[in-house]
């Protein structure tokens, strides 16, 4: 970000940038902010847009060659095209022989690296990977206390972080959600615990993670409460067993790694989790042994398997899990 606006702010611009990586709001924020300084909002002759679908290749190059028409760029916007890869040798061709007057923006959240495209552009452009992995929990902190500052609201450094942990690393979900806590706000200036209480949606992994800590607990009635909630969300049985699955993995990855000492990031990487997420498992993984923990994850993989072997129905299957586990 501070390389885009530094391009932005010295109106020194690449001829190609490849926004991608797994925090798309990051990457909607960059391509925003590139697009909004290459041309005027109102600009339909200089700005083509293209996304998911079949690209004529030919059409492109003719307009990739267009001079602008009284502007001094002419912006071409990819948006999960995967144009990269579909685009072959002949969009290679396109970059090759496009003007400096012309720049493109493509956003795609996966890219093969050992395409021919990907390399000219890394080479002649500029390449830029956004990834939830690097993330910190002090910049998520800043992004919440930023949008409540823009809505003249204030909060706690703890609230904000409770409020975090709430949400996750999803950039998109936690302004939805910092959005719908200034509403509820009203004219109160403000955000307090109870209100974020109040407001923030619960997650279908909240609601798994609340479930595997009442079955550590042996608590049948409330497992199976959180399992009926998700039924009447209308979550498969086959997607909640997934989700329960991944949860175990998780714990199963931190258990072990925590009793060789490793870092937090390390085992964050291992585990599939932001750095700042692995604390949060420390309650669950005090209810539970290293073996209890594998256990579980068996008995769980062994139900999957017979399900999709057609031994058990889904729903029956998962139920009996349930109660298994609370055994």
């Amino acid at each position: 970000m501070k390389e885009i606006a530094k391009n932005i702010k010295e109106r020194q611009f690449h001829k190609v940038y490849l926004l991608t990586g797994d925090e798309g709001y990051l990457i909607y924020r960059a391509g925003k902010m590139l697009k909004d300084a290459l041309v005027h909002p109102d600009d339909e002759m200089n700005y083509t847009r293209y996304e998911e679908g079949k690209i004529d290749l030919s059409q492109l190059a003719d307009l990739a060659s267009t001079f602008p028409f009284f502007s001094e760029k002419r912006l071409i916007f990819f948006q999960q095209t995967n144009i990269l890869k579909t685009g072959g040798d002949e969009f290679l061709r396109v970059l090759e022989q496009m003007p400096e007057t012309t720049c493109m923006i493509i956003c795609d959240n996966e890219v093969d690296k050992r395409a021919k495209a990907y390399k000219w552009i890394k080479k002649n452009g500029y390449v830029a990977e956004f990834l939830k992995k690097n993330q910190k929990e002090d910049t998520l902190v800043r992004f919440v206390a930023r949008i409540l500052g823009e809505a003249k609201k204030k909060i706690r450094e703890d609230d904000a972080r409770y409020m975090v942990s709430l949400i996750g690393d999803d950039m998109f979900r936690i302004r939805t959600e910092t959005e719908k806590l200034i509403s509820y706000l009203g004219p109160e200036e403000i955000a307090t615990r109870d209100a974020i209480d109040q407001i923030i949606s619960v997650q279908i992994q909240d609601k798994i993670f609340a479930m595997v800590t009442a079955l550590a607990q042996k608590n049948q009635r409330e497992a199976l409460a959180y399992y009926n909630d998700l039924i009447l969300l209308r979550e498969a049985p086959m997607h909640i067993l997934f989700l329960i699955i991944r949860q175990y993995r998780i714990l199963v990855i931190i258990k072990s790694m925590q009793a060789q000492y490793r870092s937090e990031a390390e085992i964050a990487k291992a585990a599939g989790i932001p750095p700042f997420s692995v604390k949060r498992y420390g309650s669950q993984l005090r209810l539970y042994s290293q073996d209890q923990l594998e256990a579980c994850l068996d008995q769980a993989v062994k139900l999957e398997e017979e399900i999709k072997t057609g031994i058990l129905p889904d729903q029956i299957g998962l139920e009996m899990l349930l109660i298994r586990l609370c055994l």
